[in-house]
């Protein structure tokens, strides 16, 4: 009971010195006092995950971060105690930490399957290679090697997506990977001939890679068979790629 007590008083002190004085070493000295607390709510919703995607780290993480709120905007004047105060910000932050995540996952798992999709359509062209393992191009020059390395229908692909890298959760590049002027250029070319093309192949190349459409949706609502749209989405591929091959835009960045 006294060690308790002793506890109580300590806190109670540490209050004081944060909210009258200002004493940042106050500030560390509670969530010191607190994070054990901290751990057992974050505990409490570890052992209640349905999947180990979130490390249990994670989960700490969160309920971290809602006890620094709880800190922050705790006023001790009101007679409500600190804990019964903090475990409703901790609760909130660890939702709301696991609602990100789940998000994030899903638009990770959409892009891989509008990836997916892509490449097995380019796999069926004529002359084209999966380049599962080829980096994407940064440059002109690198443009140049990877059309050569996986053929200008991935090429085409790269640029009408628009960045370097699909978001795999490994890396997000922070620019573009078009960012030299010749690249630029090119992806203005590509993006004009784009609107050139017929209208349900226009709509299929525009609906799929500028608004990250999946096939299955764009069949839904043009009213046509998923291997229709895969048959249009290749032949508009494959004239976008006569467009730029008869302007000579591919020869005239090297």
């Amino acid at each position: 009971m006294q060690a308790v007590a002793a506890a109580v008083d300590e806190e109670a002190l540490l209050w004081r010195q944060l909210r009258v004085e200002g004493d940042a070493r106050a500030r560390e000295r509670l969530l010191a006092f607190h994070q054990g607390y901290a751990r057992v709510v974050a505990a409490s919703y570890y052992s209640r995950r349905y999947h180990d995607e979130i490390e249990f780290a994670d989960y700490l993480q969160y309920a971290s971060i809602g006890l620094l709120e709880a800190l922050e905007r705790f006023d001790p004047a009101r007679g409500v105690q600190f804990r019964t105060f903090a475990a409703r910000r901790m609760h909130g932050a660890i939702l709301n930490g696991l609602e990100r995540f789940t998000e994030k996952q899903q638009q990770i798992a959409a892009r891989r399957r509008l990836r997916a999709e892509r490449m097995q359509d380019l796999k069926a062209l004529a002359g084209e290679r999966s380049g599962s393992g080829a980096l994407p191009p940064r440059d002109a020059k690198q443009l140049l090697a990877f059309v050569s390395e996986t053929g200008i229908g991935l090429a085409l692909c790269w640029l009408l997506e628009g960045s370097g890298m699909v978001d795999d959760g490994a890396e997000a590049p922070s620019q573009p990977f078009y960012r030299s002027a010749e690249l630029r250029q090119l992806r203005a070319r590509l993006l004009q001939a784009v609107e050139g093309l017929p209208v349900q192949e226009r709509t299929v190349i525009r609906n799929h890679y500028l608004q990250e459409i999946p096939f299955e949706q764009i069949a839904a609502s043009l009213q046509l068979t998923r291997g229709r749209i895969s048959q249009v989405h290749r032949r508009a591929l494959l004239r976008l790629r006569g467009l730029l091959a008869d302007q000579g835009d591919w020869s005239a960045l090297f």
